[in-house]
């Protein structure tokens, strides 16, 4: 009780020590350093407390997130529709599998799913530019539509190739909602809750996986085609709901001041608090913030292109966030995907495969559930390191049991799979998504997210050309001897994120501008620490100069801070 007491005292010292009178005409540089000693003041909010107040921000950032449940449930089912009999039957090839058997050829399943990341990769490129010019809602709401139209293939496909091209086109809106919903939570929310929220998009992914493989198991009973079919048909039950979410959710205020509606971007920050929060003043501080930080962000990157994101201190940020991305699929997390096939290899009956795959599946929810509470406690870069570790160290054991041999190790080999998901998914699977939304440029955000997506997906293609190959009677036949090749590949995970990627943590986007600038090597993030009020103060220097030089041309101090 007297815990319950002294926190709801701080809060309230908190909002006191805030608010003060408001003055349309008070200095930019007070406006900044008020905004930055606030948010730092709720960064030692418990999380209960910061829930009571950006409810509505953590609603609506879930709420569009719920997109990549959908996107979870569609990838997960492509995967696993590999090992289902009525599919097989349907689309196998005779003589492709063990003893001549039906199965579908390594070459199309990697088609299949490259299709898939063909698809991605295209609508990645969109979507960094045009969320960019028409902001996150409408991008949002046109993705919802493009998929409707293209669940239609895979629901009436006839044969492999229109399976490719269905999941091809289903891939452009999935790759719409990859980016769009990192870096919508990144935007609407304050410092304090952004790993929470951004953390939250992995959750997603996991409940769609986990319907996936609930989806599958339930319909392997279903007659015929209806087996396969029905999946299909299941994802037409998404895109109107989410639809409706994308059309009532407020736009990001950073999009807004960016295209100059400050007075949008206010309404929008009041309607991301809980009633009555915010103050005026408040509000003004939170509106000159962003512009303050845009206009700084806008010295390095101000036509912010593509190209931007290699040029100056720049190519570092992208260079992260992308190689961050890239080391979800290098840990070789992937093979939990193919969980059914490695587990019947092994000597486990359909059934059973695909229970465990539920299982595997259902570690997805729990750990990143962990995972996000422990946001607020443990570093992003620390998280991602001994996550990093832990993931080879399973590998290891995993590819030790592929040696071993023999139908008893079919339990120890669904335990290690287990493992690696969980540790995937304490760490290196939620994390991912805070350090690349927190790592750009704000006016490059979407385009780095965008560019560090595809370059997961390009490295997913390769591993998805080697993960069926390492698994097929006709190719590699590794089976859980694959273990010692991710091993390999994870010792070079855990020695990039040690050298490479910085502490984000609690750190606003004005004070990660400056840790890049000065060039902070990534194991000092943490410890350096800022003089944000005399960087503050600069905003009126610049300000004041920019107008002594326009003065002459006639136009107004009061037109050029707007």
């Amino acid at each position: 009780m007297s815990n319950e007491k002294n926190q709801q005292q701080q809060l309230e010292l908190a909002q006191l020590e805030h608010e003060h009178v408001y003055d349309p005409q008070a200095r930019e540089s007070d406006l900044v350093q008020a905004a930055i000693a606030a948010g730092d003041a709720e960064t030692k909010l418990p999380l209960k407390q910061l829930i009571r107040i950006y409810y509505p921000a953590a609603l609506w950032s879930m709420a569009l997130s719920a997109a990549l449940i959908m996107d979870g449930m569609d990838t997960g089912l492509v995967n696993n529709f590999f090992a289902q009999p009525s599919y097989v039957e349907r689309f196998g090839v005779p003589g492709a599998g063990a003893n001549g058997a039906k199965a579908i050829p390594a070459d199309w399943q990697a088609a299949i799913n490259n299709g898939q990341q063909i698809g991605a990769v295209a609508g990645l490129a969109f979507v960094g530019w045009a969320t960019d010019r028409f902001g996150s809602r409408k991008i949002y709401m046109l993705g919802m539509v493009l998929l409707s139209a293209a669940i239609f293939m895979l629901v009436f496909a006839q044969n492999l190739p229109m399976l490719m091209m269905g999941n091809m086109l289903c891939g452009f809106p999935w790759g719409i909602y990859q980016t769009l919903t990192t870096a919508y939570a990144a935007e609407i929310c304050p410092t304090a809750m952004r790993g929470y929220l951004t953390t939250w998009v992995s959750m997603c992914w996991g409940m769609g996986n986990f319907l996936a493989a609930g989806i599958l198991r339930g319909s392997l009973q279903l007659p015929d085609e209806w087996a396969w079919r029905m999946p299909y048909i299941i994802q037409w039950a998404w895109p109107v709901p989410l639809f409706i979410v994308g059309f009532l959710a407020p736009e990001s205020p950073w999009h807004l001041v960016r295209k100059g509606r400050y007075d949008e971007a206010a309404r929008t920050i009041r309607r991301l608090a809980r009633p009555g929060y915010y103050t005026d003043s408040q509000i003004q501080e939170q509106v000159e913030l962003i512009k303050y930080t845009d206009a700084k962000e806008k010295e390095e990157v101000a036509s912010a292109t593509y190209f931007d994101c290699f040029r100056g201190v720049n190519l570092r940020r992208t260079e992260i966030a992308c190689v961050v991305f890239a080391i979800q699929p290098l840990t070789g997390q992937g093979v939990t995907g193919y969980a059914t096939t490695y587990l019947t290899q092994a000597g486990m009956s359909a059934v059973m495969a695909f229970n465990y795959s539920m299982a595997i599946q259902s570690v997805n929810i729990v750990a990143t559930g962990i995972a996000i509470f422990l946001t607020g406690y443990v570093g992003r870069r620390t998280s991602y390191l001994y996550g990093t570790a832990a993931i080879a160290l399973f590998q290891l054991v995993l590819g030790v049991l592929g040696v071993a041999g023999g139908s008893d190790v079919a339990l120890g080999v669904a335990v290690m799979m287990i493992m690696i998901q969980l540790a995937f998914k304490l760490s290196v699977g939620p994390i991912c998504y805070s350090i690349i939304a927190d790592i750009p440029n704000s006016r490059l955000r979407n385009k780095t997210i965008a560019l560090a997506r595809a370059t997961y997906i390009t490295t997913n293609i390769v591993c998805g050309q080697l993960l069926p190959r390492m698994l097929s009677p006709t190719a590699f036949n590794w089976g859980a001897k694959s273990g010692w090749f991710w091993f390999g590949i994870g010792l070079f995970c855990v020695g990039y994120t040690f050298f490479r990627v910085p502490e984000t943590k609690d750190r606003t986007y004005l004070e990660l501008d400056k840790l890049f600038q000065d060039r902070v090597p990534a194991r000092k993030f943490r410890a350096t620490k800022l003089d944000l009020a005399a960087l503050s103060g600069q905003n009126d220097e610049v300000i004041d100069e920019k107008a002594e030089m326009q003065h002459v041309e006639g136009v107004p101090t009061t037109e050029l801070r707007r």
